[in-house]
């Protein structure tokens, strides 16, 4: 059998592929490399989540203390827009105010998805100042206790949204804060959830601060049915 002759022409083709390959081979592990060194890099060395601000309320004379975050959810930040401009109107309709914030408060309590851990308590602003730190301990100890931790951003565990809430009615009302009977508004809502056709009652009572600018809710019940004197 004659042996086959292979030509320089041939051999250069072939170091060629082989260098071609080579080269392929080089890349692949290079950039699995990178890769894979980010990975363990980020596992090691993990990166807070970083909160930014995009927006507050506030006119030039009052500061409502009403802080818009980019990990509020989109729903979230289109009502909180419509209060925004609720409040900077040169003449504030309370009624409006109260309605449009008992539905910021019922989002952002319930959405918690959006939460870092169970201490980033919704609608903890919205609270009648003197109610604020207490209502803090219940949510954290009630409905945020099973929240996992999600500072690094590496959570994994399915947590409720609220999509929409339906204002039933707004009320004013008489309630007793203290030893005093003051005016109040009952503000009536219907949840519904990401994922589920569930449509859970939330009432809320809100009156006036101290300082006669600022609404304060001071009563939450799961409920439409609390009966408040008119």
């Amino acid at each position: 059998m004659a042996r086959k002759i292979i030509t320089e022409k041939e051999k250069k083709k072939r170091r060629k592929k082989i260098l071609i390959i080579f080269l392929f081979i080089l890349i692949i592990l290079g950039v699995g490399g990178y890769f894979g060194y980010k990975y363990i890099d980020k596992k090691l060395h993990p990166v807070a989540i970083e909160v930014k601000e995009l927006d507050k309320v506030e006119t030039k004379d009052y500061d409502y203390g009403y802080r818009l975050t980019d990990l509020d959810s989109k729903y979230y930040q289109e009502e909180f827009k419509k209060l925004k401009d609720i409040l900077t109107k040169d003449e504030v309709d309370f009624e409006a105010y109260a309605t449009q914030m008992a539905k910021c408060f019922a989002i952002d309590l319930y959405t918690i998805n959006t939460k870092l851990n169970k201490y980033d308590i919704g609608g903890q602003e919205v609270m009648y100042s003197e109610d604020q730190e207490d209502f803090g301990k219940f949510i954290i100890n009630n409905t945020y206790d099973h929240v996992i931790d999600n500072t690094y951003g590496d959570r994994k565990q399915d947590l409720p949204e609220v999509t929409n809430v339906n204002v039933v009615s707004t009320e004013q009302v008489k309630y007793l804060l203290g030893e005093k009977k003051v005016d109040a508004y009952l503000v009536k809502m219907e949840l519904t959830y990401k994922g589920t056709k569930a449509k859970p009652e939330l009432s809320v009572v809100i009156v006036k601060e101290k300082d006669g600018k600022k609404l304060g809710i001071v009563d939450v019940q799961d409920t439409l049915k609390g009966k408040y004197e008119k």
